[in-house]
């Protein structure tokens, strides 16, 4: 493949993304503009705040506490097990050249890799992983 041809897709992507930021932009201040949006939104808003205070009121009930925290463990869980899954697979991609694994009952399934090409040196806060490690605190 030609570099020219990825530098010349990178360029139109970077130049539709920065038509979109403008398009969106006049959209919000047409929205902000509006009379009518303005007060469909702050009974929205008023709508919103109060079924927030409902639902915290039902999440601190007892029975409903053990299973909003039991989820909230599981949900750390899977997010670390699949992180740890993905930077496996992409070990197994690399040596077996291979998007196809057998699950544990035997079934075959296939695996995504995705690539996203990120602005000049915003990686350097992240691990080998890609996640974002904490800054240094001094």
């Amino acid at each position: 493949m030609d570099l020219s041809v990825i530098k010349e897709r990178i360029s139109i992507i970077e130049r539709l993304e920065q038509e979109n930021r403008v398009s969106r932009e006049l959209l919000k201040d047409a929205l902000e503009n509006s009379e009518t949006y303005k007060d469909v939104a702050a009974k929205a808003k008023e709508s919103a705040t109060e079924k927030k205070r409902i639902k915290d009121t039902l999440m601190n009930e007892s029975g409903n506490k053990s299973a909003v925290e039991s989820i909230k463990e599981n949900m750390e869980e899977i997010s670390t097990l699949k992180e740890i899954l993905s930077a496996e697979l992409m070990e197994y991609y690399q040596e077996k050249k291979s998007d196809e694994i057998e699950s544990a009952d035997g079934t075959p399934r296939k695996f995504k890799i995705s690539i996203k090409l990120s602005r000049t040196n915003s990686h350097d806060d992240r691990d080998h992983y890609g996640q974002f490690e904490p800054k240094a605190k001094i």
